[in-house]
């Protein structure tokens, strides 16, 4: 039977795999569609003072697991402050772009031409099928 040190040992371990990577995720999306606006500065900023804090705390206590978790944070956190401040503004993809900039006539254009494509299509498959049976 496990003593309540050992379960909080192995949950401290868990904890720290868990916060080493908690951020990774972000980082990578980040790095890889270069957009951080939706990010926000002041969260990051509080995320780095809060480990900040904690990793003092841990280097005092000599508590190295959860320090390593604690660097890992402030590391992750950091690059993300500094892509978002590298990006800049947003990328924007074709599917983002502002209805108020867009020509609504071409877009019902466009639309009663595939309607109409359509049905021209089935027309003639129909047609097709008519002819077939005979």
């Amino acid at each position: 039977m496990w003593t309540i040190h050992e379960i909080a040992n192995f949950a401290s371990v868990i904890g720290t795999c868990c916060g080493l990577f908690s951020r990774v995720p972000q980082v990578y999306r980040t790095y890889k569609t270069k957009s951080a606006n939706d990010l926000s500065t002041n969260t990051m900023v509080i995320n780095i003072t809060a480990n900040t804090c904690f990793l003092f705390y841990m280097i005092v206590n000599k508590q190295y697991p959860i320090m390593i978790n604690c660097l890992s944070v402030i590391t992750l956190e950091g690059s993300l402050i500094y892509m978002k401040k590298k990006f800049g503004k947003m990328k924007k993809v074709s599917s983002q772009t502002e209805l108020s900039k867009m020509n609504l006539s071409d877009l019902q254009d466009e639309t009663q031409r595939e309607v109409s494509e359509e049905y021209d299509w089935k027309k003639f498959t129909n047609m097709f099928r008519t002819t077939s049976n005979s």
